[in-house]
């Protein structure tokens, strides 16, 4: 049988507003062209994101991870870079895993791109045209111009 446990809340504590003013101000900053960390800023205002809620495997968590932790404001990488890096071969894998990224811009795959240098998809999408061009926006605000 499943021990669940019994939380208390502090109610007063919990102000959603405050938390969005937060978010709000975090995600103004990294659209006018500020280099933060999305992911960390995010974490420093105490909410909590279900990051690997998608992720079924070990090799999913650790991709996310890995794009967490290496590539940063104003870098790119690519499939296969990211599959040599964590000892595998499995670069459509890694696709499909960033394909189904709940959070595209705090997990940041919109700085993967193809082996050949071109954009390649965002948020599953590869050949919708808004979702493309959004992925060159947000490249450029960090200062990367892929045509």
């Amino acid at each position: 049988m499943e021990n669940k446990k019994i939380q208390f809340i502090d109610l007063d504590s919990i102000n959603p507003k405050n938390i969005i003013v937060k978010l709000s101000d975090i995600l103004k900053r990294y659209l006018v062209g500020v280099k933060i960390d999305l992911y960390q800023e995010i974490k420093k205002i105490n909410l909590e994101l279900p990051i690997y809620e998608k992720c079924k495997s070990n090799f999913s968590r650790s991709v996310i991870d890995w794009i967490l932790n290496n590539i940063n404001y104003g870098q790119i990488s690519s499939y296969s870079e990211i599959g040599k890096k964590l000892n595998s071969k499995a670069y459509r894998v890694i696709g499909s895993i960033l394909k189904k990224n709940s959070y595209p811009l705090i997990i940041p795959c919109h700085r993967i791109i193809k082996n050949n240098g071109t954009i390649g998809g965002f948020m599953g999408k590869s050949n919708d045209s808004w979702q493309r061009n959004l992925k060159k926006s947000l490249l450029r605000i960090e200062g990367i111009d892929i045509t």
